[in-house]
């Protein structure tokens, strides 16, 4: 058996990536082929793949296999085009959703959005939340698979386990992101850090879309407040070495949040769309009273062991999955 795994958004790339991981080590021939950002998010995972920068269409001339294995981009045709290709060589294709949102849109081309989608054979679902989500989006429910997320599962099996419950919070960072009320956001932050004795220093981390953003540093250069800019590439080792995260609704939130880092998400003056807020996951502050608490007594506690259950090994379901179906 011979899978080929496509991916080029992050999201997506990153559970296609885990699931590679885990076919690897099953044992099963993967061709792991990435577009875009996605080149960058299997290297995060160390998991090898090929980049392509030529016309995929030309690319998937060339490809045989018996499984396509894709994520789910919204930004690009690559994924889309890999379902359209395996339908015509008749062999079965599996899409992981990635993220409650969007469901159909995936699926829809971006060069003619008004063609009826182009959905694979399986697609697999985080929880019951997101199938019912694609439901009622007009998904096909014979084609959902609720086998959860693979790199929950792979961020799950990297808990990071605090020593001292008892030492106070010292290392912070905020994931800042754009168009999401962030200097209004900030400018809470700075105001209870400005009282909060114990800090150490705090990071800030820009969103890829946003930049360096002048009037962020600008508050943070006048607050006299200890700061510095993150930039590192592995995200998931800078996380590791904070006490808690800080964010709006960025998915860092939900990346700390499984490896055991507490994450609260500063939705002030916004509407609150990050569902793990809903579940226990990551923390929803909304006032600078939550905020101060959050510092001073951060939830060190398990989440909710229904959804790390669901979660855990995902990436080796859907690898069982694929051996499954030939």
């Amino acid at each position: 058996m011979k899978v080929i795994a496509i991916a080029h958004d992050p999201g997506g790339a990153n559970a296609v990536a885990a699931t590679v991981a885990a076919l690897r080590v099953a044992d099963t021939q993967v061709e792991a082929y990435t577009k875009g950002p996605a080149s960058r998010q299997f290297q995060r995972l160390d998991v090898a793949c090929t980049p392509i920068f030529e016309e995929h269409q030309t690319f998937f001339e060339r490809l045989t296999g018996d499984i396509l294995l894709t994520g789910t981009s919204q930004y690009d045709e690559f994924e889309r085009d890999g379902i359209f290709w395996a339908r015509q060589q008749h062999i079965l294709s599996i899409a992981v959703m990635d993220y409650w949102a969007n469901y159909r849109q995936r699926f829809q081309s971006l060069k003619n959005p008004d063609a009826e989608p182009i959905f694979p054979d399986i697609i697999t679902a985080i929880d019951e939340v997101c199938a019912a989500g694609m439901l009622a989006e007009g998904i096909p429910e014979e084609r959902i698979r609720i086998v959860g997320q693979p790199y929950f599962a792979w961020l799950i099996a990297k808990q990071k386990h605090r020593k001292n419950i008892l030492k106070p919070i010292e290392n912070i960072l905020f994931a800042s992101q754009p168009n999401a009320n962030e200097i209004e956001i900030l400018s809470v932050l700075i105001k209870v850090l400005t009282e909060y004795k114990p800090l150490k220093k705090l990071l800030i981390r820009f969103h890829p879309r946003q930049g360096k953003c002048c009037a962020s540093l600008d508050l943070l250069a006048r607050s006299g407040l200890p700061f510095a800019v993150d930039e590192s590439a592995d995200t998931l080792a800078t996380l590791r070495q904070q006490d808690i995260i800080l964010g709006i609704t960025s998915i860092i939130l939900i990346e700390a949040a499984l490896m055991g880092v507490p994450a609260g998400s500063l939705a002030i003056g916004i509407d609150d769309t990050l569902i793990t807020n809903q579940r226990g996951i990551t923390i929803p502050l909304n006032s600078s009273e939550k905020l101060r608490k959050f510092l001073y007594f951060p939830p060190y506690r398990e989440i909710e062991e229904q959804f790390v259950k669901q979660q855990c090994n995902a990436d080796f379901r859907i690898a069982q999955l694929c051996q499954a179906r030939i």
